[in-house]
């Protein structure tokens, strides 16, 4: 029975070898010479077969029924011709128990994780020096907890210890409740309410954190509440995709300062593996305006961009204002950061920047991250 199983499933990947061309050979067991060879590449780059986690095929091992049904399953979701449609019609029958078993499984597994309240967290190691000599070196550690009240009711909370400088004595540090919202969905739209991230553009506008509301439809999020400086602010996003260039288009307003910024951001592909990056900013109270151009190489993790920024356009609230060393980014700014990003490990990423900019002092900053 395993033998005909096992020939059925050799059939089924020369039937169903859909109209792809061969690529390169996924798997090292796999010889170009093996009758087999071209309809097993095929399987793989239609992704119907995923072999095994050490690069192999293992195609002389014996094939579970469940393997097999797996098989059929994926091969069920393909768009095919009339033999092929044929082939896995039959092959869907014989198997009907295992898929049957298979859809209640991962319904169910699928059902229990979205019941399931979600622990997760994340910390910070930084490092951060100047020309000048200063330096300094800081933690930071956060727990977040995610969980679903009912169909419509979800609810995220997350501690953190802030930044503990490593030089201080942080022995009174205390660890505060950083973010704390309800979600829910009400008139067509998705609306969270309490503290929450807000987060516009690439974070020159803003970076922080928001005890308010945000209501989202479509590509549309507006914001409205009260930052931890306890300034009371309204704010809009709206982020599209056109062409393969990814737009958004930003609004802050601080009804505290009378104080309003917009932005606009477009990434694109310039070539295999690189994007560019184009940002806009006008401060709409200082008449101060702000420019950025970057491009990244996506598989290195390197990045360059140059900065051209009058005094007034950027708020406290902006992403450059965060960091080690004391840095007023609301002044004027002209020159390159420069950046590289690499993952040393499953959820474990090193990142590691450097500016320079006119009339202030270099900075370089490292920083490990880890997530779990």
């Amino acid at each position: 029975m395993k033998k005909r199983l096992l020939q059925a499933a050799i059939a089924a990947a020369l039937t169903v070898a859909f109209a792809v061309p061969a690529f390169a050979n996924p798997f090292a067991d796999v010889p170009a010479k093996h009758w087999a060879y071209d309809a097993v590449n095929k399987l793989a780059e239609a992704g119907v077969v995923e072999g095994y986690g050490d690069g192999t095929f293992k195609g002389d091992k014996t094939m579970t029924r469940y393997e097999m049904a797996q098989i059929v399953a994926k091969a069920m979701n393909k768009n095919l011709n009339a033999d092929q449609q044929a082939t896995v019609d039959q092959l869907s029958q014989e198997f009907a128990s295992e898929l049957n078993t298979l859809g209640v499984r991962v319904e169910t597994l699928e059902n229990k994780m979205e019941d399931m309240t979600k622990l997760s967290g994340d910390a910070r190691v930084r490092y951060g020096d100047v020309q000048d000599g200063v330096s300094g070196l800081d933690y930071r550690a956060r727990f977040g907890v995610d969980g679903k009240i009912n169909d419509n009711i979800k609810f995220n909370a997350r501690l953190t210890t802030g930044n503990i400088n490593a030089k201080e004595d942080n022995s009174s540090t205390s660890i505060a409740l950083d973010t704390a919202n309800v979600g829910f969905h009400a008139i067509g739209l998705d609306n969270t309410i309490g503290r929450q991230d807000i987060f516009l553009g690439s974070g020159a506008i803003m970076d922080g954190t928001l005890n308010g509301i945000a209501s989202q439809v479509g590509g549309l999020t507006v914001f409205a509440g009260n930052t931890k400086e306890d300034d009371r602010v309204y704010a809009a996003e709206y982020g599209t995709e056109i062409l393969g260039t990814k737009l958004t288009a930003d609004f802050l307003k601080n009804d505290t300062t009378d104080e309003k910024q917009y932005g606009a951001n477009a990434e694109f592909g310039v070539g295999k593996n690189v994007s560019a990056n184009v940002e806009y900013v006008k401060n709409d109270t200082t008449g101060a305006d702000a420019k950025a151009y970057g491009i990244k190489l996506n598989k290195l993790g390197l990045s360059a961009t140059y900065r051209d920024a009058e005094a007034g356009a950027f708020t406290s609230y902006s992403t450059l204002n965060e960091g080690l060393v004391d840095f007023d980014a609301t002044g004027a700014i002209k020159g390159m950061e420069y950046q590289y990003d690499k993952d040393l490990d499953k959820n474990v990423n090193l990142n590691v920047k450097y500016q320079d900019f006119d009339n202030m002092a270099h900075r370089t900053a490292a920083t490990v991250s880890v997530k779990f």
